[in-house]
């Protein structure tokens, strides 16, 4: 028995809506999070809500993505979402630039889910959850991409010594949170088919999203051009 015919175990359903509740805590007050004041005790407690959120759905997730069929693409995108939130929780709180040993596990989370994107790709491995549609290869192979640069990324990083400019990490915090985000969105968007395209449920939140990020990025940035 399993999510996907719809038969749910006893340990499944109490998940599921503790997922589901985590889901909407965690869009509700990251969109929130856009109109509060960005370093005051508002935007701290709720960021911390969002950072709880986050971490729930990752956690439920592991268990519900291997009940039944084993669900990969589910385990991946949980690891994907997951990542952006604590790691750009861990750019706000730890100033010298978060490179300790549990920020090199989230990197490790990331290759781990890169691989099993491309493994998707590949047809190595079930899709799982999210069913399997025409272009799914295709999402497998950038949400795989997006994964490796970002190991990269943290792997140059800890190479670095210095402590990080002001500005730069605050744009990094900036950047994973609403990458996370934009992963919350995708997975919500998907799950209740909210396009007539399935293609359009995955891409849609990236291209109103972006955006969003390019602005708050820019804006950041300038503040220490000044």
């Amino acid at each position: 028995m399993s999510l996907i015919d719809g038969v749910y175990t006893d340990l499944e359903k109490p998940l599921l809506y503790i997922h589901i509740l985590a889901g909407f805590v965690s869009l509700g007050t990251a969109y929130l999070l856009l109109f509060l004041k960005k370093g005051d005790k508002r935007h701290k407690k709720y960021g911390m809500y969002y950072v709880y959120g986050m971490s729930t759905i990752f956690v439920t997730a592991i268990p519900l993505s291997m009940m039944g069929v084993v669900q990969p693409f589910l385990f991946a995108i949980a690891i994907f979402s997951f990542y952006f939130a604590f790691a750009g929780y861990r750019q706000a709180k730890v100033r010298t630039g978060a490179r300790e040993n549990v920020d090199k596990a989230l990197t490790l989370l990331m290759f781990i889910a890169g691989v099993l994107l491309f493994l998707n790709a590949a047809g190595l491995i079930n899709y799982g959850f999210y069913g399997q549609f025409e272009g799914m290869n295709t999402i497998s192979i950038i949400f795989g991409i997006g994964c490796m640069y970002i190991t990269a990324y943290d792997l140059n990083r800890y190479r670095k010594t210095d402590k990080p400019n002001f500005y730069d990490r605050t744009n990094t915090h900036l950047n994973l949170m609403l990458a996370g985000t934009i992963a919350a969105t995708t997975a919500f968007i998907s799950t209740i088919e909210l396009f007539p395209q399935e293609w359009m449920n995955w891409a849609m939140p990236n291209v109103f999203l972006v955006p969003v990020i390019v602005y708050f990025s820019r804006r950041e940035l300038a503040k220490k051009a000044q």
